[in-house]
């Protein structure tokens, strides 16, 4: 493997600066699934084989929220050892075929749960099958993990393309839309696959979409249409489904096919433009490639959450059918506690699960993780709070006037904000709005239509907030930690996504 430079050690240093680094803030995140993945891969050997140690976790659930922490110093290692195989490209190609078999393991394990009927097994041979499930899930996690230890890579990428800035004003393209270009995919993921299929289909039937009306105006008037509907339902009713749904419907498809219709996309050059105005050399070739497939892994993860804990879903339905708990109560619990209730040897009640749903906390540590460090209620908010004061995120600053983040996609405008926390809220965006997100997937894609620019709290270079924006040519500032937290909806600000940085120009009245 390459070695790790002085210059790296810093960049590295510089991101990971306190003693707990905050990941992400995510909406709609329930606990059981979110702590397998902590918990096993802190204990996984696999994960300490590839990054060379076991990554203290902290999570905390409360108000309908999932806060995700990593430790610090075990983190900067994991950077560390990740971005030697980034930059190796035989090591980095063995990992991706691991990473890989490792997905499609795991949705193999989980198809399980999807193809047969679970009401023919008994509590033991259900639990076998939901947890030979839940380990292959875990490994492929572990390999995907690279994703969040790409520092480097993003630093040295955009410090590559700014170099050659001239030569991309003669293909009239900016530094930080050619490098959105040269990272997307070469291979389609399934999202690709699902949007051109979308595409294919609403362009075949735009005279129909034009007149749309109802689903029974559809299935009444064209039945070819309403069948190629439920076929692309059925093929694709789990995508996007993260880790509580819901699935595909016949509504969330038409209004899909009808964002297609609409959906306008800029010209701009390809990869091939690119690299014959450049003219990289290999070392250049490789940072691209490698952030190109990091964009891959990225999807092929998330694909994997989408199966597996589609799949889940079905085990949860059978599993509270059987202990009396409904299924969001099931989601509720820890891994330990499902098997004891599966397994007839606890008894949890609904009022234990309201009080843990009001504010709950899980740590994770490869040397103490036995020791079920969870907690609830008035011990878990002292416990955010202390990871809170140690960690990378500002205070919630309502007096601040400016938000920095990473630049997406370039360009300035000036909108009313409007939040969202979940896919159901995407109606509050209209046009010219400011898009302030946590994190954004396709769900959001009418709000981003709508949109004047995108800002989020997470995210690196290839993210889907990033990878869309720059094929749309819409302003995005990506990584601010703090954009939900200080900006209210309807605060005027400018984007200026040139520089980096959201100015509050008006907050709103507050009556």
């Amino acid at each position: 493997m390459a070695k790790i430079s002085k210059e790296n050690k810093i960049i590295i240093n510089n991101t990971i600066n306190a003693e707990w680094f905050f990941l992400t803030k995510r909406p709609d995140i329930p606990p059981l699934p979110v702590w397998y993945k902590m918990k096993l891969s802190a204990l996984s050997k696999e994960n300490k084989k590839i990054y060379g140690v076991g990554i203290p976790w902290a999570c905390f659930w409360y108000e309908n929220t999932t806060e995700l922490y990593l430790h610090d110093k075990e983190y900067r290692l994991a950077i560390k050892r990740a971005t030697k195989m980034l930059y190796s490209e035989q090591d980095f190609r063995k990992h991706l075929l691991k990473l890989k078999r490792a997905c499609r393991n795991a949705r193999k394990a989980a198809e399980i749960l999807d193809t047969k009927n679970l009401r023919n097994f008994n509590n033991k041979q259900l639990l076998k099958i939901y947890t030979s499930a839940v380990d292959k899930y875990v490994l492929s996690y572990v390999y995907g993990f690279i994703t969040w230890c790409t520092p480097v890579l993003q630093h040295d990428a955009k410090s590559i393309i700014g170099h050659y800035e001239g030569k991309l004003k003669k293909i009239n393209t900016s530094p930080d839309q050619a490098l959105g270009i040269l990272i997307v995919p070469d291979d389609l993921t399934i999202y690709q696959e699902k949007e051109e299929a979308l595409t294919k289909l609403s362009k075949k039937y735009k005279h129909v979409l034009n007149r749309y009306k109802s689903e029974g105006f559809v299935s009444a008037n064209y039945p070819k249409l309403y069948k190629e509907i439920e076929r692309f339902i059925n093929k694709y009713c789990w995508v996007g489904f993260n880790y509580i749904g819901p699935k595909l419907d016949y509504k969330v498809v038409v209004n899909e096919l009808l964002q297609a219709r609409d959906k306008i996309r800029s010209e701009q050059p390809t990869k091939d433009d690119i690299h014959k105005a450049c003219k990289f050399n290999d070392k250049e070739k490789h940072i691209f490639y490698a952030l190109r497939m990091i964009s891959y892994t990225k999807d092929l993860r998330n694909v994997t959450d989408d199966y597996v804990n589609y799949c889940f879903g079905n085990f949860y339905n059978e599993v509270s059918k059987r202990v009396g708990l409904t299924k969001k109560e099931i989601h509720f619990l820890w891994d330990d506690e499902l098997n004891e209730l599966i397994k007839g040897e606890n008894r949890i009640t609904s009022k234990y699960i309201q009080n843990k749903r009001k504010f709950c906390a899980a740590i994770a540590a490869p040397k103490s993780v036995g020791l079920k460090q969870y907690y609830i209620g008035v011990e878990a908010r002292d416990y955010r709070e202390r990871v809170f004061k140690n960690s990378n995120q500002l205070s919630n600053n309502s007096s601040q006037s400016a938000i920095k983040g990473t630049i997406a996609s370039t360009g300035v405008t000036t909108g009313r904000v409007k939040i969202i926390h979940s896919a159901s809220e995407v109606g509050k965006v209209k046009k010219g709005d400011i898009l302030v997100v946590g994190m954004t997937s396709p769900k959001y894609m009418s709000a981003i239509l709508n949109a004047g620019a995108i800002i989020t709290d997470d995210g690196g270079l290839t993210c889907h907030a990033a990878i869309i924006t720059r094929e749309l040519r819409k302003p995005c500032i990506i990584g601010t930690k703090i954009a939900t937290s200080i900006l209210k909806d309807g605060d005027l600000v400018e984007v200026d996504a040139n520089k980096g940085i959201i100015k509050i120009l008006k907050r709103k009245k507050i009556n």
